[in-house]
């Protein structure tokens, strides 16, 4: 009896040596394919881990290891955890010029191996790894939702323009938690890092936390500073010079809440420092 379309669709039908050769052909495209190309999500997102970092190809031009180099505009998310093998090495690095980037590291870390303890902070080794880095000319760069820890210098260092840099946990980085400028960054958490734990320019900064920090709790110039809440840096809790600040919680600062808790322009709004409204 002649097999209906019906049979013939759900694989009772028939099966020739022409068939049997166009499937095997089909699988093989579909193996090599999937080696060839970046590792996507349903949604298109790169998705990059250790392994993917190791073997390279992340977008045209990563070498195999770190860094991560990203040469293309789009997103990116991890989905493990990175570790980087010591204190000179950066995991993702955005390549100049490259415009309109995410970096989201969707509730992972990456690691380095630098420690910082004591008060004042100490921070051992030091060195030139940065957690996620993108130079002058890489614009419009977004980095989120994950933590970034024991690296060289930085946790994010974002040198150009248009960038955000939000719910980021930048804990024990050998000099700054979070250095960008003409920047949003919103939502951060700076803990036990070399120097400052956010150092900031021309940029809007809100809602962060900034505690036990070598340096300042926020540093930088020509920044609107609102609503982050700033406890035992070594420093002030704010220094900002041609910054205007309101909103922000100062606590035991700058070796005491007896000592000056801020400077810089001074604040447009009411502060609180130590549970009352700052002088």
């Amino acid at each position: 009896m002649m097999a209906t379309a019906e049979n013939h669709w759900h694989g009772s039908g028939p099966t020739t040596p022409q068939s049997q050769s166009r499937s095997l052909w089909l699988l093989g495209w579909l193996a090599l394919t999937a080696v060839a190309n970046p590792a996507h999500a349903v949604d298109g997102v790169v998705l990059i881990d250790q392994n993917r970092a190791l073997a390279g190809n992340v977008t045209p031009g990563d070498a195999p290891g770190f860094p991560v180099t990203l040469t293309l505009s789009g997103s990116y998310r991890l989905s493990g955890n990175l570790t980087v093998p010591d204190a000179n090495t950066s995991a993702i690095v955005v390549a100049a010029d490259v415009t309109g980037v995410t970096v989201d590291l969707n509730g992972f870390t990456i690691s380095g191996p630098t420690v910082c303890g004591g008060f004042p902070i100490v921070c051992s080794p030091l060195g030139s790894g940065i957690g996620v880095s993108a130079p002058n000319g890489a614009r419009a760069i977004t980095v989120r939702n994950g933590t970034i820890v024991g690296m060289g210098t930085s946790a994010v260092q974002l040198l150009s323009s248009l960038n955000t840099v939000d719910n980021i946990s930048a804990i024990s980085n050998g000099q700054v938690g979070i250095f960008a400028s003409l920047a949003t960054v919103t939502n951060n958490r700076a803990l036990k890092n070399g120097f400052n734990g956010l150092l900031v320019g021309n940029s809007v900064v809100m809602h962060n936390l900034a505690v036990q920090n070598g340096g300042a709790g926020i540093g930088g110039n020509d920044n609107l500073i609102v609503n982050n809440t700033l406890t035992v840096n070594a420093l002030v809790g704010v220094a900002a010079a041609n910054s205007a600040f309101s909103g922000n919680q100062f606590s035991s600062n700058n070796g005491g809440a007896a000592n000056p808790q801020f400077s810089g322009r001074g604040p447009i709004g009411p502060n609180g420092c130590d549970g009352s409204v700052c002088p």
